[in-house]
């Protein structure tokens, strides 16, 4: 059943949801979150109201429909505000991860070209010192306590000016409107603005309530923010833990247990990073997860050992599942956590990681790494590359024609198509397997190497937590190198770990061609997720340490 109920008009937007949960559900809470260590509530009611006095305040002071407006704020009330206001006035927020550092932010927003910034004390005061879009940003308005820079509005101040009550009747919004600019993490090259239209995340949150069977009325623990958008607008209460978002590796897992038990949460949301330091904290403490309907990861490949331990400490009525998706589109593919463990020995056999089938609202084709979706498609179980097109699919970045030239494609019948970057398979059932990043494979003299496939074959050894697999010298003759980052609570000596392994890969014919094996440190990995591996950082490394 869809979650949209029919409209006279033909309106679009995510926030028209919000609107419809408020008049179904007015009591229900809305949002959960701590504020100088006290918990406040607001329900649908006060945060819908909320959300009017937002926009009444941001267009009486300039915003307008399709102004490109930075959002800075953290996960909580104001984000859900704010968000919904920019979305239910049609002026597109634009998110950047904070974690970017000051280049990597001031190279995404430069580039989106924004006119209005909206943000926390702390952002205004990176904007003015960094220079940020200086010349084209021409309305500021602040969140939270100050003191901000001169010609800063104030939003508290603002919405008190607004009358009680008075809803905002905002424009007819169309599906093929822009909505917001979702920059990529930057994980395996520069971030890039993925333009999001209203009819797209509107598919998207129906697509995702549909796979995991997320329901109004659930209570949602989401450890990252655009998650707990989407759970809103379904209808669940956002219970909004304290951590910092940019380091969900670092999140206090007894804290996340306490909200799940005080709060009755029934579904969380996890990254790998964080569903291996929750698994880890159960294993050691104990302790078991009650009440929980479903634990969602994605972000990266989930390990089979954190979900077979994770699944050790949950009900039986608990499912962990594994999306496959990016911020250009997503899901693209879903699976559940007892199909990933079925296919462990297909993983630990080099066959790549089973990422399910595609979900209903895309298509997809895996073709060869230099063609284009209109190709012929590759036969079962042949390396390719994924393409897919659909509802909840981006169909282009903002003002950079390079990455449309490279990551789109426009077929003959007028759709539009988007290249993952992903390389994988699809098995004689349809369903896919994720083998590496496209620019991350090693091509060497003999043919390329996939690296996601070819690590998880030595991932089952105790002492390793994970592996790189890294290419060195000049493309087309590359010396492809395992890197090790050892399990930190293993007590095997690190020489014994890389005999072992080396003994591992001659026995194989897929890994006989790794030169050599290096323990590592910790592996450098993206900053939205703190799982990605940034495998051409490694690389780097190691090409002067081996040269």
């Amino acid at each position: 059943m869809s979650l949209i109920a029919p409209l006279a008009q033909p309106q679009a937007g995510v926030d028209r949801l919000l609107r419809q949960h408020t008049r179904a559900h007015p009591e229900q809470i809305a949002v959960r979150e701590f504020r100088n260590g006290q918990l406040e509530e607001r329900t649908f009611k006060e945060l819908d109201h909320l959300v009017d006095q937002t926009c009444h305040a941001l267009i009486q002071r300039g915003i307008r429909r399709g102004m490109r407006t930075v959002l800075m704020v953290p996960p909580g009330r104001e984000f859900l505000a704010c968000t919904f206001a920019l979305l239910r006035i049609g002026a597109p927020p634009v998110l950047v991860d904070p974690g970017l550092g000051i280049s990597g932010l001031k190279s995404c927003l430069d580039r989106a070209r924004p006119e209005a910034f909206v943000g926390v004390s702390k952002a205004h005061w990176a904007r003015v010192l960094l220079g940020w879009s200086r010349s084209t940003i021409q309305h500021r308005f602040g969140v939270g306590e100050g003191p901000f820079p001169p010609g800063t509005y104030h939003l508290t101040d603002l919405r008190k000016k607004i009358p009680s009550m008075v809803p905002y009747e905002g424009p007819v919004l169309d599906r093929d409107e822009l909505a917001a600019i979702l920059f990529t993490s930057g994980s395996t090259g520069p971030a890039k603005g993925a333009m999001a239209h209203h009819g797209q995340l509107e598919a998207q949150v129906e697509a995702l309530a549909r796979c995991h069977q997320l329901s109004p009325g659930e209570v949602d623990l989401p450890t990252f923010p655009l998650f707990g958008l989407f759970g809103v607008a379904i209808g669940m209460t956002s219970v909004v833990p304290v951590m910092d978002f940019t380091k969900p590796a670092k999140a206090d897992p007894q804290h996340l247990l306490d909200l799940i038990k005080n709060f009755k949460v029934t579904n969380l949301f996890a990254s790998p990073a964080l569903l291996k330091s929750l698994s880890d904290y159960l294993h050691t403490s104990g302790q078991k997860i009650e009440g929980l309907r479903r634990i969602i990861s994605a972000g990266a490949p989930a390990r089979h050992e954190e979900i077979e331990r994770l699944a050790m400490h949950v009900t039986a009525e608990t499912a962990i599942e594994t999306p496959y998706g990016a911020t250009e589109g997503l899901p693209l593919c879903h699976t559940s956590h007892q199909k990933i463990l079925e296919t462990r020995d297909h993983t630990l056999a080099g066959e790549g990681v089973y990422i399910g089938a595609p979900v209903a609202e895309v298509q997809m084709q895996i073709v060869e790494p230099s063609g284009n979706p209109e190709d012929q498609p590759l036969p079962t179980d042949t390396v390719g590359e994924i393409w897919v097109t659909g509802s909840t699919v981006s169909r282009g970045y903002l003002f950079d024609e390079s990455a449309n030239h490279d990551h789109k494609y426009l077929d003959s019948s007028g759709r539009i198509w988007h290249r993952t970057g992903d390389i994988g398979t699809r098995d004689q059932n349809g369903d896919i397997w994720f083998r590496g990043r496209t620019s991350q494979r090693i091509h060497t003299a003999h043919g390329p190497i996939d690296t996601v496939a070819t690590e998880r074959m030595f991932e089952g050894h105790q002492g390793v937590f994970r592996t790189a697999l890294v290419g060195v010298g000049p493309y087309g003759s590359q010396r492809p190198i395992l890197c090790v980052e050892p399990d930190p609570t293993t007590k095997i000596p690190h020489q014994q770990i890389r005999d072992e392994l080396t003994t591992l890969a001659k026995q194989n014919p897929l890994t006989t061609l790794i030169e050599a094996i290096v323990i590592t440190g910790p592996f450098p990995v993206d900053i939205r997720h703190n799982a990605k591996i940034q495998r051409e950082v490694l690389a780097t490394r190691l090409g002067g340490y081996l040269s």
